[in-house]
């Protein structure tokens, strides 16, 4: 009878089989990193939206009981004729760009209304310094900030405040508009403005001397001074030697060795700066040593610019050598 054998088959040392689970099993430690940083981040984001959701309920159990009244302001019949005065009374200043500052721009309910619908610090606070902003309309708040602000943007500016601050600057913007499309009638150039948003500036922060984005034909900031804030540092308006057109249709830096100081328009409550962005610089400042020391100072801004349409328009007509200085998005909402 024939035996079969078979081969023998060795086994594996203790060490042998704890190397080959090792280098099976256990993960390379850039992976490990990677995913403790992925951990650490996304625990901070639930930490800032637990504390952003924190801070609007405890604002809105302020300020949510008084709904009923900011109906009632916001129902005011006299609020257009009050606030179109104040912007048709406004001296016209045409140095170094075409600007007016409107003081007692609202009725004072409806502006201590829009105080209150401010936004708490929280919504604002894990945004990068200098860029801490909230677009309207709001993507979190209380409910009366989202109904005293969606009146301001959806209502007052579109129908009042945008087509009062066009006629005052109409001469201005028409010769804007001359200038950079010659034969173009400026009536059928159709502007609008966008929605805005709140923007909070604190200790340090610094915006040097500037125009604005070029589709941005008009700039407005609304100061949304509080009882108690300072007056200065407000927005510094300047002069620049040997002026020119902005090369592109991005924000146009200017070297502040050209600049020279015209206007420091002071941070007053209820005060309404406006101003074309065509010629001159713009810029402003708040110390680092600052006081308070957790201070807080908060702006609307909105622009007004060519609708969508007329944007695609005019871009359209320019000769070939002048579109590199309009390349650039329209102003739009998003």
């Amino acid at each position: 009878m024939a035996i079969h054998t078979f081969p023998r088959v060795s086994q594996p040392t203790s060490e042998g089989t704890d190397a080959h689970t090792a280098a099976v099993a256990s993960p390379e430690p850039a992976d490990l990193l990677g995913e403790l940083r992925a951990m650490r981040e996304e625990l901070a984001r639930l930490a800032v939206r637990e504390s952003q959701l924190r801070a609007v309920l405890e604002r809105a159990t302020e300020v949510d009981t008084q709904l009923d009244r900011l109906q009632k302001t916001l129902r005011r019949t006299t609020t257009a004729t009050r606030v179109a005065a104040a912007i048709n009374g406004a001296q016209l200043h045409l140095d170094p760009c075409p600007y007016i500052v409107v003081d007692d721009l609202l009725p004072d309910k409806l502006y201590q209304a829009l105080l209150r619908g401010i936004p708490p610090l929280p919504l604002f606070e894990h945004l990068p310094a200098g860029k801490q902003h909230l677009d309207l309309p709001f993507a979190l708040a209380p409910l009366y900030a989202q109904c005293v602000w969606g009146h301001i943007a959806s209502e007052l500016l579109p129908t009042v405040i945008m087509p009062r601050l066009v006629h005052k600057f109409r001469s201005q913007l028409d010769a804007w508009i001359a200038t950079n499309w010659p034969g173009v009638p400026p009536a059928s150039v159709t502007l609008h403005s966008n929605h805005g948003r709140i923007m909070l500036r604190r200790r340090g922060y610094r915006i040097l001397p500037h125009r604005d984005p070029k589709w941005a034909f008009m700039t407005c900031l609304l100061y949304l001074a509080r009882p108690g804030d300072d007056e200065t540092w407000g927005t510094q308006f300047y002069a620049v030697d040997d002026d020119m057109e902005a090369p592109s249709a991005a924000p146009h830096w200017i070297e502040e060795q050209r600049c020279r100081l015209v206007e420091d328009v002071t941070f007053r409550p209820n005060r309404l700066l406006a101003f074309v962005n065509s010629t001159g610089a713009h810029g402003a400042s708040i110390p680092e040593d600052a006081q308070p020391a957790a201070l807080e100072r908060y702006l609307y801004q909105f622009r007004v610019a060519p609708t969508l349409e007329a944007s695609s328009m005019l871009k359209s007509l320019l000769p070939e050598e002048r579109q590199p200085m309009w390349t650039g998005k329209p102003l739009v909402d998003d």
